[in-house]
């Protein structure tokens, strides 16, 4: 429980983080708040935004982004991670705060901003820590932006800031709110339990012909024959194109040499783990903790991101955007587990670790001929599919079936079923080698009706489909299913004699026996347990867990053991609690934690009644099509 809940709140305050950063980072771009002519995009009470305000704010992001996940993500992959929401959001967020404060009157001093430029090491010169003039004029060159507005921007920035930080006690929560949490996470529960297995339940009876009968005609959904479809299915693959087809061997050659580098020569790959830290002092502290073999994983973790967000996996060289990351993380003399020194990056101080190291391969022409040949036949190959099926369109059109057109362009077709959705005949065998798309195409057409040319899921190739006769659901006939008939009444007869004989139970221990009694009765002992909430084995599944975790001093809970009808049965004899298993500083990160979902709480709450207050509207057509490309 208490894993879910940190895992909730670093989403929470990485979301507040998210905002500041993305204000913060205000300063390499400055906001254009002209309309189209159509209208602004984004309209926030009085600010206006227009598309190419928005675009320069996703590639901003995006650029980030990209940066941090080692320069891995594409554009499309973050338009469909749903980025362009996120910088949405955020300018209407960000334009709201800047208006409340402007009618709150808040203000900062110039000093202020001299204190950030101060202790900002971006700002700062690495040679005397101490604020560095020449590294301002080239961030104002690089950004075209003068002095006032970037003096604006900051003052912008860490008014919002200082306004979102007003609303936060970054306090740990009181003992009420996080007491409960530790008692949940800390529960034990000593249980005894006893499984009702068949032969503990009596005699199994027999069955009468009439009771089969009862049971047939109480459960016909059970012996009732789904729909079946029958159908002509005509399946046409690239490869059944391609026999007689040359590629020569002057040209394949000459494709090789082409691709060589670019296909076949691949270089030096690694995976690496990697972080970036505001500071030296910070990212000596992350490798000396790596050498001491802390896994990179706990730092990540500590920094609020997985893994798998700060691991760059078979990478080349090339594929690092920083060159100062990229060659100390390609240095020769580096092997899998390395741990390289603090590199000064275009973003902090970068740490990177060396999970994997693939050497350099090149594949030879007889390794890839095959490769090259298919590629060259291709466009050959698509040429005859595509005649085909434009040969059996065109028969088609004048009113033939499927089989006919199929026979016109000398073709063979297949028919298909009885089948059903599941792919299974009359009698339980199965239809193999039919695509399922195809059998999901000839349920979605009424009988005597033709598919289109469909595409096969495997991209290789197209069908058709021409449905014949459609199957009702029937129900079975009794003689044909009556031994399945059987098997089902015994299954439920025992599974009822064993439920009766645990509510037996039940009641002898409400009645005052034992739980110790009634086993001995069988032969049997139960079973005690000292068990927390995510104790499991081959009896206590997850579901039985929460049941005897949700039941009361004393209760007894049952539920079912496997296939056979089996219960388990469990007396709850004590609860407690393993306090003492929280240390003190988990206990006081626990209360942290707390209070920044508290925290997180009323900043959502002020950050929604803002908005309503100034309105956001969003022009969704022109948010949408700056992004319809990665779609």
């Amino acid at each position: 429980m208490l894993s879910q809940v940190r895992g909730a709140l670093k989403g929470a305050v990485a979301w507040i983080v998210v905002i500041l950063l993305i204000a913060a980072f205000a300063m390499w771009g400055v906001p254009e708040v002209s309309n189209l002519a159509g209208g602004p995009a984004i309209k926030v009470g009085g600010q206006s935004f227009s598309q190419s305000y928005v675009q320069s704010e996703f590639n901003r992001v995006y650029q980030r982004s990209a940066q941090d996940s080692g320069g891995v993500m594409t554009r499309e992959e973050a338009i469909a991670s749903g980025l362009p929401e996120q910088v949405v959001e955020t300018i209407t967020t960000k334009a709201a705060i800047e208006q409340f404060a402007g009618r709150m009157n808040l203000a900062l001093p110039r000093a202020a901003v001299r204190d950030f430029l101060n202790e900002t090491e971006m700002f700062q010169n690495p040679a005397t820590g101490r604020f560095d003039q020449m590294a301002l004029q080239t961030i104002l060159q690089n950004n075209n932006m003068s002095v006032t507005e970037f003096e604006s921007i900051i003052k912008d920035d860490l008014t919002r800031s200082q306004l979102i930080d007003s609303l936060t006690t970054k306090a740990p929560a009181p003992a009420a709110f996080f007491e409960p949490l530790i008692l949940r996470e800390t529960e034990r529960r000593r249980i005894a339990y006893l499984t009702v297995t068949d032969d503990m339940a009596g005699a199994a009876a027999e069955p009468t012909p009439d009771d089969l009968q009862q049971y047939y005609a109480e459960n016909q959904g059970a012996f009732t024959a789904p729909e079946y479809r029958i159908f002509d299915l005509l399946v046409l693959r690239n490869d059944d194109f391609r026999e007689g087809l040359e590629a020569p061997e002057e040209e394949m050659r000459r494709l090789y040499e082409a691709g060589r580098s670019r296909l076949y020569d691949k270089p030096e790959r690694r995976t690496l783990y990697q972080l970036t830290y505001e500071n030296e002092a910070d990212a000596l502290a992350a490798v000396a903790s790596l050498r001491q073999g802390e896994p990179f994983e706990n730092l990540a973790l500590a920094r609020g991101v997985p893994l798998k967000s700060a691991t760059l996996t078979e990478a080349q060289k090339s594929d690092i955007l920083d060159p100062a990351v990229a060659d100390a993380a390609f240095a020769e003399s580096l092997e899998a587990g390395a741990i390289v020194d603090p590199v000064r990056s275009l973003f902090g101080w970068t740490v990177v670790q060396i999970a994997g190291v693939t050497p350099a391969e090149s594949r030879s022409y007889e390794d890839v001929r095959a490769e090259i040949e298919a590629s060259f036949l291709d466009n050959d190959v698509r040429q005859r599919l595509q005649d085909a099926i434009d040969e059996v369109e065109e028969v088609r059109d004048t009113g033939a079936e499927l089989s006919e057109a199929a026979e016109a362009a000398g073709l063979q077709i297949e028919t298909i079923g009885p089948i059903d959705r599941l792919s299974f005949a009359p009698g339980g065998a199965i239809v193999d080698k039919v695509p399922g798309e195809a059998i999901a195409e000839a349920f979605a057409l009424d009988e005597g009706e033709q598919s289109e040319a469909m595409r096969l899921a495997t991209q290789d190739g197209y069908f058709f489909v021409s449905l014949r006769e459609i199957v009702t659901p029937a129900l079975k006939p009794f003689d044909e299913v009556r031994d399945e008939v059987e098997r089902r009444w015994r299954d439920e007869e025992r599974r009822n004699r064993i439920a009766a004989l645990v509510q037996t139970i039940r009641s002898d221990i409400e009645g005052g026996k034992t739980l110790e009694d009634v086993a001995a009765e069988f032969e049997r002992a139960p079973i005690e347990l000292l068990i927390d909430r995510r104790f499991q084995n081959e009896i206590i599944s997850r579901s039985f867990n929460e049941q005897i975790f949700f039941a009361g001093l004393n209760d007894i809970v049952a539920a079912p053991v496997g296939a056979a009808g089996a219960q388990a049965v469990a007396d709850i004899r004590e609860i407690g609690f393993g306090r003492n298993a929280i240390p003190p500083a988990e206990e006081e990160q626990i209360a942290s934690l707390v209070g920044y979902q508290l925290d997180q709480e009323l900043l959502e709450a002020f950050v929604i009644s803002i908005r309503d207050d100034y309105g956001v509207k969003i022009n969704r057509a022109q948010i949408d099509a700056l992004f319809a490309d990665g779609l």
